[in-house]
This record gives C-alpha cells, sequence and structure tokens, in this order.
C-alpha cells in the first residue's frame, strides 16, 4: 500500500500528533491522494499540502511568534481572537486558494445559520482553515460567502465522507478517543462525560469508514490547550503511524 486519503480530526494542541503521522508518510515515501480535515487538521492538512513539511510545521507551532497570534478578545463574542495577519502564518500555509494546491483538500466546517455541516473544496484556505477551527466560544465563528462558520468537529469529528469515492485506502487520525472510562460519581463528571461522548460519538461510525484508523489512549493525558507537548505528541503520532502501517507497507 503505497497510495492513501488521510481524514485529520481536530483536537488543537494535539496536532502535533498529526504531524507525527504525517513525518512516518514522508519518510516511507507513502503517497497522499486527498485530505479531508477539520480544526487543527484542516490548518495541519492545508500547510502540509502546501509545500510545508511535517517537521517544518512542528518547528512553526512551538515558536514563541505563533504563541503570539491569540489574543485575550475580553469576551467580545469570543474569549481569544486569532490574529490572522500575523507573518508567522504566511509561512505555515503557502498557498492562497485550495484549488490552488495539487492534490484534492477538504475543509469541513458547522454553518451555524442552517446547522449544515459543509465540505469545502475551494475557496480561500486561510479563511476557511480558521472557519473549521472556530470552536465556539473560545473563537467566535467565520463570515464566509454568507456562511457563518464553526468548528467542524462539532457535527464530523473525522471527516471521512468526502474520501469515500476515492479508489485508495482511507487512513482516519483521531485526537479524541472515545475508551471506556470509570465515571466518577458527580453531577459535573456526568456531564463532562455525556457532552465528550455526544460532541465525539461519530468517532465510531468514521473508525468503521476507515481502512487504517490511527489513535491511542495516551493523547488523553495532554491538554488540548496546551503548547508544552508538542514533541512527546509528535513521537507517539509518528510510533502509532509505524504500528499501524507496518503490516501495509
Amino acid at each position: 500500500m503505497k497510495e492513501i486519503t488521510l481524514a485529520l480530526s481536530g483536537g488543537a494542541a494535539r496536532g502535533a500528533y498529526h504531524l507525527g503521522v504525517l513525518q512516518f508518510i514522508e519518510e516511507n515515501d507513502i503517497e497522499v491522494k486527498a485530505i479531508s480535515a477539520t480544526s487543527i487538521g484542516a490548518i495541519i492538512g492545508a500547510s502540509w499540502l502546501s509545500g510545508v513539511s511535517a517537521k517544518e510545521q512542528l518547528a512553526i507551532f512551538k515558536s514563541k511568534e505563533f504563541k503570539k497570534i491569540f489574543k485575550f478578545n475580553f469576551f467580545r463574542k469570543s474569549i481569544y481572537k486569532i490574529d490572522t495577519d500575523a507573518k508567522i502564518l504566511d509561512r505555515l500555509v503557502l498557498k492562497k486558494n485550495i484549488q490552488d494546491l495539487e492534490i484534492p483538500f477538504f475543509v469541513t466546517a458547522v454553518d451555524l445559520n442552517s446547522g449544515q455541516n459543509i465540505y469545502f473544496d475551494s475557496g480561500d484556505i486561510k479563511t476557511l482553515c480558521f472557519a473549521s477551527s472556530a470552536l465556539v466560544p473560545i473563537f467566535a465563528p467565520v463570515k464566509y460567502n454568507g456562511y457563518r462558520l464553526a468548528d467542524g468537529g462539532f457535527i464530523d469529528h473525522i471527516p471521512t465522507q468526502p474520501l469515500r469515492s476515492f479508489p485508495f485506502e482511507i487512513v482516519g487520525v483521531n485526537l479524541h478517543p472515545i475508551y471506556a472510562s470509570e465515571t466518577e460519581q458527580s453531577i459535573f463528571s456526568y456531564i463532562k462525560r455525556v457532552l465528550y461522548i455526544s460532541m465525539y460519538r461519530d468517532s465510531y461510525d468514521a473508525k468503521l469508514n476507515c481502512d487504517i484508523y490511527i489513535t491511542s489512549k495516551k493523547l488523553l493525558k495532554y491538554s488540548i490547550f496546551s503548547f508544552s507537548h508538542f514533541d512527546k505528541l509528535f513521537e507517539l503520532g509518528y510510533h502509532d503511524a509505524k504500528e499501524k502501517f507496518s503490516s501495509k507497507l
């Protein structure tokens, strides 16, 4: 197996795990024929398809310049905002539009007006990737072509649907694994567990659509809002990719 399609989930700072998977793909000359992604998966996928390697992205995400793009918004429509004009972002995504990419790329986001999940295969890359990453209320929804877009992971966390028409195996990478858990007997623990399962329940169906499914229970140890564990997440993603691909190469 040397030709695949990739479905990359959301997961904020856990995205370094995606980079570890991509690093293994690079080293083993596995040809990616299409990528469908949401949230941080969309940003990483767009960057990679525009020519920025996994290790180059890792260096950007770890840089002081990248951390500075997040600004406290004083609860004006959101808790934080992103400085979309920051120069560091020009190093992260090298293309203007999705259709400028040589490989098919799909960004998924939820239109809050209609409640529909939309798979964009054309349009402004940065705007759509930030829209796909707009985890309300942390970040505000993004207005785009009459839509009011928010994080695609709310409805389709591992967006395999656009990849099913391609004659290649689907590899899904999930940064929000659901495992059996002994929930603490308190109202807040119950609420937290129910919300987590309801948000990521589609992961069960997505797993069935994947020929290779890459995730790890160890991901749950790392906060999606921490910038302190990029190297460990990168190594974990690389290790898990190597293990999952070993019988296919």
